[in-house]
């Protein structure tokens, strides 16, 4: 008999290739200079979904051709684990990035968008935040972004790629 694949062994084996292959891409997306301007932060989102959907789908592939059957539901499950791991993976890793490695990045990032508020026309001035909106500038919320990301995937494109890969057991009753 030979041995079949278990969900949490395709979930763990996804979710931190998706999750490294994430934390790498917005490495260099940063050292690019992808994440200043809009035409390029849509190129690389572009990027992170086709790598999300890739992920998402060669986890329930791989499941699927070791099982012989994937239900619709088990598909699910793989790519709702393998977006929460790789999200959570990837955020981690890049909290530690932005608050010890690369301490200017939230600095950068708000300065390409007072140039972009400028190119606007909305004044040479940084508008005043509101009070308590001061944590969605913070490198914890920020670190945190890609898990949100990351569960929206799976919900979207994961769905899609179990869809895909689902093969039913038509002997079953």
């Amino acid at each position: 008999m030979e041995n079949q694949m278990t969900i949490g062994e395709s979930a763990k084996k996804w979710g931190l290739i998706y999750g490294l292959i994430g934390f790498v891409v917005i490495v260099l997306s940063d050292l690019l200079g992808l994440t200043g301007s809009t035409s390029m932060s849509i190129v690389s989102s572009i990027i992170n979904w086709a790598i999300a959907f890739t992920m998402y789908f060669l986890a329930t592939k791989e499941y699927r051709d070791s099982n012989k059957f994937m239900s619709f539901g088990e598909g699910f499950k793989i790519v709702m684990l393998v977006g929460l791991l790789g999200g959570v993976l990837r955020s981690l890793v890049f909290y530690i990035y932005i608050k010890f490695i690369d301490t200017t990045y939230i600095q950068r990032i708000m300065e390409a968008s007072q140039e972009m508020q400028r190119q606007m026309g909305l004044g040479d001035q940084p508008q005043e935040m509101p009070a308590g909106f001061e944590f969605f500038q913070s490198a914890e919320f920020i670190a945190l972004s890609p898990i949100f990301s990351a569960i929206i995937g799976a919900l979207i494109l994961g769905l899609i790629a179990a869809a895909i890969n689902k093969r039913e057991d038509q002997t079953a009753f």
